[in-house]
């Protein structure tokens, strides 16, 4: 399903720094004992939208002898990150590469790696939980994970994560740019704590860094706002009142 857009965007030249099927390539011929995978956000892109929608850095994670990697990366100048990925640029696309066992999730205990299906279970949102491995073209994700891209149906596999705030941010969007067409009650959940945590005023401004042009509607974070309540009723009960409350608030009841 995704071939003529991977096409599109990683290119045909085989050259390392060229573009992103080069590098991938190269990177795999690096690797003989080891896989290289595609991971997440490039994935659910071209998933949900084919080459038009992909807006994305691209997450690459490996499996294998990762520092005989991180050498060649350091020779292509790639710069460590803060969490121990290296990031270069490839073409025109932004590029993060990983140890598959040294991921955030997994270095800090909260996910145990077994084998490379377990970063599925690393991921915030349901819809970057897959995996491609570029020798095979095999694509790794978790049950169901084609069902809920179709009924773009949104879920949250993991609320941990280095960047709270910016995780937020990206939950959001997806609303907001109507990416979503529904969520699930964890899903509300997460967007309610969301609302204690951070302002709307924080959102903003994160987003304006990150994205630089907002799409966040101040009546969804108030929305979720809403919804969060001291007391033990359910989800569809505090959803219905939150909508009586912005129906109200909008003049639209």
């Amino acid at each position: 399903m995704f071939s003529q857009a991977q096409n599109d965007i990683f290119g045909s030249d085989k050259t390392p720094m060229r573009n992103v099927k080069g590098f991938l390539d190269f990177a795999s011929d690096a690797m003989p004992d080891g896989d290289v995978y595609l991971f997440g956000g490039v994935l659910r892109d071209l998933a949900l939208f084919g080459k038009r929608g992909f807006d994305s850095d691209i997450d690459i994670v490996v499996e294998g002898n990762w520092h005989n990697l991180v050498s060649l990366l350091e020779y292509l100048k790639a710069t460590k990150n803060k969490f121990g990925g290296y990031r270069l640029t490839i073409g025109d696309w932004p590029v993060d590469i990983w140890s598959a066992r040294e991921t955030w999730a997994v270095k800090q205990g909260i996910v145990q790696y077994v084998d490379i299906a377990s970063l599925t279970n690393t991921t915030v949102l349901n819809w970057d939980a897959i995996l491609m491995n570029w020798r095979t073209k095999q694509f790794i994700y978790r049950k169901g994970y084609f069902e809920e891209i179709k009924s773009r149906a949104l879920d949250i596999v993991l609320e941990n994560n280095p960047n709270p705030k910016g995780m937020a941010v990206r939950v959001f969007r997806h609303l907001c740019h109507k990416d979503a067409r529904k969520i699930t009650a964890r899903a509300a959940e997460y967007l309610a704590a969301i609302t204690k945590r951070y302002s709307f005023c924080a959102l903003h401004c994160a987003e304006v860094k990150s994205y630089r042009r907002p799409i966040i509607d101040e009546n969804v974070y108030k929305f979720f706002k809403y919804i969060d309540a001291p007391d033990s009723r359910s989800i569809e009960s505090r959803f219905s009142i939150a909508h009586t409350i912005m129906s109200r608030e909008l003049g639209l009841s």
